[in-house]
């Protein structure tokens, strides 16, 4: 049905008197998968006979260099958190927030979240600090509503 009225719509914006090709985009998407398939199954199998011609010096050699890589990558993700914790514990961001940082940004990140933080204590309105300081009698939600509110015009 959805064809016969996309047809239908095709034929009244169409010039009259000219007659173009139509493109069957479906076909042409099959021909396409077909052969993406094809070219996959292809390349596996030449992975396949590599593989296969390859001695056993050369298959542990392969996979020494793919657990050294992964080695690697441990280690470098190891002093990445070292980083972190030094970097926490040194300015008072907490660890969670530098868990996703990059090495070389760690420095940069905490400076912001500290010049950041020191704005929105400066800002906060007397009734935020009022539920603080109360013990929590005030609704905390209608509290901090205002204080982001204030805070954040």
């Amino acid at each position: 049905m959805a064809d016969e009225q996309t047809q239908e719509v095709e034929q009244q914006t169409e010039p009259q008197g000219e007659e173009k090709p139509r493109t069957d985009w479906k076909a042409e998407a099959r021909k396409w998968e077909n052969l993406a398939k094809k070219g996959k199954a292809a390349e596996e199998e030449l992975a396949k006979l590599k593989e296969a011609q390859m001695t056993e010096q050369e298959k542990a050699n392969a996979r020494a260099d793919k657990a050294e890589a992964e080695l690697a990558a441990i280690k470098a993700e190891n002093e990445r958190m070292l980083a972190a914790r030094d970097w926490s514990s040194k300015e008072g961001v907490p660890l969670e927030l530098l868990e996703f940082c990059k090495s070389d940004d760690m420095e940069a990140f905490c400076k912001a979240f500290k010049a950041n933080q020191m704005q929105v204590h400066a800002a906060a309105p007397a009734a935020f600090t009022r539920v603080v300081r109360d013990g929590g009698k005030t609704d905390p939600k209608a509290a901090f509503a205002a204080f982001a509110q204030e805070a954040f015009k």
